[in-house]
Formats: structure tokens, sequence, C-alpha cells
């Protein structure tokens, strides 16, 4: 970072101190951990890198944006005023404490949001596909990934849930668009089914957990890095 664009945050860091605001990791201490918010859907991973990014790409979520602000042009995320000790009782709700989480591991989302894109152009009249695709990036700006993006990635499938006993298959479908599977009770720790639109979804922060889980070798290489 340049001491110019150093400079800028540190007067606009003390400016929030006398507002009564505290930057992020400053609040969450020296050793800090971004899981828990990215967890509870408070974080969500920008969609591009920027040169100057703090906070691994992570940004403030809609469900974010009650108890921190964000400051684009500064790359500040400041604890609002007087939000404090309300974040620090939402921080205790973390779903999944244990859970590995590296900041590094999740990727910018463009792509994400660009296959959204693709899908509703491609929706048409289509009332049902222009909602799923409103929904998904809906869920995106959640925190939430799309399953298929996942496979992407990793190379894991519906098949490797159903191994791992993370999904079941559907005795039946309720209509030709629905899923064939269901995620089990042991799947629903790294998944989420959105209805009606049929949609498979990694929970916030369960990317690397569910590869880990899925196929711990390939994973392990990930979970080792800082």
């Amino acid at each position: 970072m340049s001491s110019a664009v150093f400079e800028i945050r540190w007067n606009r860091i003390l400016r929030a101190r006398e507002q009564g605001q505290e930057e992020l990791t400053d609040f969450l201490g020296p050793r800090a951990d971004l899981g828990p918010l990215v967890r509870l859907g408070l974080l969500r991973r920008r969609e591009r890198n920027d040169e100057f990014q703090r906070y691994h790409g992570y940004v403030p979520t809609p469900k974010g944006s009650e108890f921190l602000l964000h400051i684009p042009e500064k790359e500040l995320i400041l604890v609002r005023q007087n939000r404090g000790a309300a974040l620090m009782t939402a921080l205790r709700k973390d779903p999944v404490p244990e859970a590995v989480f590296k900041p590094t591991f999740a990727e910018p989302t463009h792509d994400q949001f660009e296959m959204v894109r693709q899908m509703r152009e491609q929706a048409g009249r289509d009332v049902w596909r222009v909602q799923r695709a409103d929904h998904l990036r809906d869920r995106l700006m959640e925190g939430f990934m799309d399953f298929r993006t996942f496979t992407k990635r990793t190379g894991i499938g519906e098949g490797a849930l159903l191994r791992h006993m993370l999904c079941t298959p559907r005795a039946e479908k309720s209509h030709e668009r629905a899923l064939g599977l269901a995620p089990t009770p042991s799947g629903e720790r790294f998944l989420a089914v959105a209805d009606p639109w049929e949609l498979l979804l990694v929970k916030p922060g369960m990317e690397l957990p569910l590869f880990e889980r899925c196929d711990p070798m390939a994973a392990a290489y990930h979970c080792a890095l800082p």
C-alpha cells in the first residue's frame, strides 16, 4: 500500500473514532478471524480484486450493513456507532465455529454474477426462470454460492454429495424442474436449497469445509495456507 493511501485511510480511521466508530480489524483484535462474520452472512467476497483492497476482498452484505459501514473509496469497514455490543452478540451465534476458514481461498465473485446475468438474459418471458435468476443474485449478495460454481472450481459434483451421504435422491420430483436430490441433516451443515427456485447452494463460508469433507487430500493444501 502506498504511503498516500495509508495516510488517507489512517486519517479516516481517526475521524471514525471521534464519531464513535471502530475499524473492523481493530474491533476484532490482533488475531482477527473473519470466519464468523462470513458464516453469519455479514461479509461476502467482492466481485473483483483491487490493488489496495483490505479484508482479503470481503465486503459487508446487506445483512452486515446493520452493523458495518463500508467506505469503498478508502477500502475501510467500520463498526457502526453503538453497534459493537450487538455485533459481538451476533458473533457468538456462529453456526459452525469449528469450521476451517481461509480467507485467501475465496475467489472474486464476478463470474458468479455474470452467470446470473446470462441466466436472466436467457430466461426470455419465462417468469419462473427470471425470478430464479433474481433470487440467485440476492443469495450471492448474502454470501451463498451456487453449487454449480463449486463443482466447476473443485470438480466435486452431486455424485460426491450422494456418496458422502450429504444428500439423498428425491423419491419423486414435484415438477420437471425440481432438484433430484435433497440435503441430509449432515449435508445441511454445508448446503441449502432455495425453494421454489430449485437452487442448490453452498452456505456462506462453507465452501472450503465442504471441499475438505468430500476430498480431504485435495483440500489439504488450501487448508494449510495462511
